[in-house]
């Protein structure tokens, strides 16, 4: 995972947990030793107003969950609409059938891409 990998404490992550998959809110606690580096701020998106919000930033003809986004520090949400991502990768579908257009998650590539955004020269 990117932030075992890459110490940065100007890397954060922000998890939205939405109910996909029958996932509820009761789920969310477990959920969270998925990704339980400090850096992390975990939210429970009940209605997936966040997921739906970022279908026509992404150009998804579907909900957006399974998405990993990269923002730079200079990011701002200042309207009704959450900012389009620097960079952005899916788990949706599979690699070989993805069902959206748009990187289907690679995580070598991904991380490569935080640490550009971060500065760090990849070795």
């Amino acid at each position: 995972m990117l932030l075992a990998a890459q110490p940065d404490p100007r890397l954060r992550a922000y998890v939205v947990w939405v109910p996909k998959l029958g996932g509820q809110e009761t789920d969310v606690p477990g959920a969270t030793t998925l990704v339980s580096d400090p850096r992390a701020r975990h939210y429970w998106d009940a209605a997936a107003v966040l997921v739906r919000s970022y279908d026509p930033i992404l150009s998804l003809h579907e909900d957006a969950w399974d998405v990993y986004m990269i923002y730079g520090a200079d990011a701002r949400w200042t309207g009704p609409n959450p900012p389009a991502p620097a960079f952005w990768m899916h788990q949706l579908g599979s690699a070989e059938h993805p069902r959206v257009r748009g990187p289907f998650l690679e995580p070598h590539a991904f991380a490569a891409h935080a640490d550009s955004l971060l500065g760090v020269i990849s070795k």
